[in-house]
């Protein structure tokens, strides 16, 4: 009898002092990157290049503005720049003379400085309406809606002939998610917070499928959890098939070890 006793108290020590090796918890799923798209500029959706749930790429075009009067803009800005070229040339070329005669002393200093004042003019006037011309072309650029990264297009919120009005409404158009990486978001008690949490592997379950991930967030802000327990928010994030939808119930275990 006192053997068992002996025996039995060795494993009740040894349970006291074993270490919690897997911190179990719940969450919901969401996207870890979820991108709301609007427009720059002001215009009327030509037409929408996509549809709901499609997988897209980075760069990928999801909506034509009408481009007539942007694309008219661009082509005069253009074209007032070469036409300022050849005065350019003309205004370099006479102040170039005009030095030269002044060199021999066959100019008074007055002629060259308007020769020079005359060159100056034309390289300002040049250099405004290249800056014109970059601007019509960026304006031209954001008739394109595209998408900043691989995904889906979670939703889409204009349509075919809309006229977009920036000044009025600064709508969103598109919002797109990258599918291949989720997060989870859970209260965890207090009494498993520590700041080693940070980097642990965690695993994030849903029915059948398993997913690995990390904890990436440990809040040090307390709030009130389940059963009214003090808690920290955790964020865990993992990499998933695409296939996963934001807002799932899903099983977090955390190792510890």
């Amino acid at each position: 009898m006192e053997i068992n006793m002996r025996f039995l108290l060795a494993i009740l020590l040894c349970l006291g002092s074993a270490r919690v090796l897997a911190i179990d918890l719940s969450g919901q799923t969401e996207f870890a990157q979820r991108l709301a798209l609007n427009s720059s500029i002001s215009g009327r959706v030509e037409v929408i290049n996509v549809s709901v749930g499609q997988q897209v790429v980075t760069g990928e075009v999801l909506l034509n503005l009408v481009k007539t009067g942007l694309l008219a803009k661009a082509n005069m800005a253009e074209a007032k720049v070469n036409s300022l070229l050849p005065a350019l040339d003309r205004m370099l070329t006479e102040m170039e003379k005009a030095q030269e005669l002044f060199d021999r002393d066959s100019l008074a200093l007055v002629d060259l400085q308007i020769a020079e004042q005359n060159h100056a003019i034309a390289q300002a006037n040049l250099e405004g309406a290249r800056a014109r011309l970059t601007r019509a072309r960026f304006h031209l650029s954001q008739a394109e809606i595209r998408s900043p990264i691989n995904g889906i297009v979670l939703s889409i919120g204009t349509f075919n002939g809309q006229y977009i009005n920036t000044a009025v409404n600064n709508q969103t158009l598109f919002t797109v998610v990258d599918n291949s990486s989720m997060t989870v978001q859970s209260l965890l008690p207090l009494e498993f917070w520590k700041e080693s949490l940070m980097g642990k592997p965690a695993q994030v379950s849903f029915q059948q499928q398993s997913y690995q991930g990390e904890v990436v967030g440990v809040s040090k802000q307390v709030t009130i959890g389940n059963n009214d327990h003090p808690a920290v928010t955790l964020r865990i994030k993992f990499a998933t098939d695409g296939k996963l939808a934001a807002g799932l119930p899903v099983n977090i275990s955390i190792d510890d070890n």
